[in-house]
């Protein structure tokens, strides 16, 4: 064999093996995007700036779960890469921040993105691609009643309008005297709240006097708490984002009208309740619901010892009171449990079949809350316990609720 020879055939077998090794990682990619023997990478949207820049804490706490997780092995030999951008609460940027996230970052699932509106601008693109929208962190009616049409999208928390119907049955039961006023978003969010108070209340609903809503880019809504005010409303039902919570409980001790008061779970953190009071609001006997784990009342169980010494370790600064953060360490412990019922062999179809077969109690959530899913229950979580503000927390009271499977 010649100089010449020798020298073709080793050039011929070094571009044969480039061929095939660009080959094997197209085939790869192609099978399970966002997968290799050592990592498995995933990836949201989320507001951590502009108007519900509130809720930008939960995808750090949900990282600081899988670090946590990843400091003690990962999930069957695989750490968890977690990347996600700021679409500022806004669908227009929430488009092309998820087809980064697909198409070059190339991940294996669109997890936890935040909010009704930039979801729903999602979903058809992402099913249409069969890519994983899971645990998304929203509770609007639509991930659980379109799952036909929608079959890899999946929710994590209790949905609106369940919430929202025990408030309404509470009102009819409770507040025999009720002249109800709702603030509310203006859109898909505010409106499945709406529909659930109307279907709480019942033939009830004719006591509702007044609905004022607003924008989601307004943070502004002191005119339509005066409206609601002047309308002899005794009850308030505030369907809102965390900024317009705040200040519409200010605005409402400081015009002097001091109903009782409903605030939305996704709203009602202890840490906005402290600014709302921080900044003049009466919040007292204010009542709403949840589902989270009440780190608040067992300061010494090992529940919260763990959640707090994630937080401290691996989301430096972050308020351990705030209930977003308990919710984020919570969905993360959920995704991290699917990883871990989907096995080794991890595809997209063995992550959703898991998801859709939950039956498991998240350490994170309240005590007899459990996980439960199925291929036509959708949410998660469907029980909660309703709370009232007393001094500086909430205190739950009563039983807890679940919805009609």
């Amino acid at each position: 064999m010649t100089r010449r020879t020798r020298l073709s055939l080793v050039i011929a077998l070094i571009v044969l093996g480039a061929a095939v090794t660009v080959a094997s990682a197209v085939a790869s990619t192609a099978a399970t995007p966002g997968v290799t023997a050592k990592t498995v990478t995933i990836g949201g949207t989320f507001p951590l700036t502009g108007p519900a820049q509130l809720y930008g804490v939960i995808p750090k706490a949900e990282n600081a779960y899988f670090q946590y997780v990843n400091a003690h092995g990962g999930v069957n030999g695989r750490k968890i890469v977690f990347k996600y951008y700021d679409d500022q609460y806004n669908p227009a940027n929430t488009v092309p921040l998820t087809h980064k996230l697909v198409q070059q970052d190339h991940v294996f699932a669109i997890y936890s993105s935040l909010g009704t509106a930039p979801n729903l601008a999602i979903r058809d693109y992402l099913n249409k691609s069969k890519i994983p929208q899971v645990l998304v962190a929203t509770g609007d009616s639509y991930w659980g009643a379109q799952y036909k049409k929608f079959p890899w999208t999946i929710g994590f928390q209790p949905d609106y309008p369940g919430e929202s119907r025990v408030y309404g049955q509470f009102i009819k039961n409770k507040v025999p005297q009720a002249k109800i006023g709702v603030l509310m978003q203006d859109d898909a969010y505010g409106q499945n709240y709406y529909n659930g108070l109307l279907q709480g209340l019942g033939a009830a609903k004719s006591k509702i006097v007044d609905v004022e809503k607003y924008d989601a880019t307004q943070t502004d809504v002191s005119q339509q708490v005066v409206k609601l005010k002047a309308s002899g409303a005794n009850v308030f039902a505030l369907f809102a984002l965390p900024t317009q919570t705040i200040t519409a409980l200010v605005v409402a001790t400081k015009v002097g009208w001091h109903p009782v008061t409903f605030i939305n779970n996704v709203s009602s953190s202890p840490l906005f309740m402290a600014l709302a009071q921080q900044s003049g609001a009466n919040v007292q006997n204010d009542i709403t619901a949840t589902y989270v784990y009440d780190v608040w009342n067992n300061p010494d169980s090992a529940t919260t010892k763990l959640y707090k010494s994630i937080l401290a370790k691996y989301d430096a600064g972050a308020d351990p009171l705030d209930a977003n953060n308990v919710y984020g360490v919570a969905n993360a412990a959920t995704f991290v449990q699917a990883l871990k019922m989907a096995g080794k062999n991890l595809t997209r179809q063995g992550l959703m079949t898991a998801l859709t077969s939950l039956n498991w109690k998240n350490p994170f959530l309240y005590p007899g809350v459990s996980m439960k899913t199925s291929s036509t229950e959708r949410f998660p979580i469907d029980q909660q316990i309703l709370e009232q503000y007393k001094g500086t927390g909430w205190q739950p009271f009563g039983h807890i609720f679940s919805k009609a499977r």
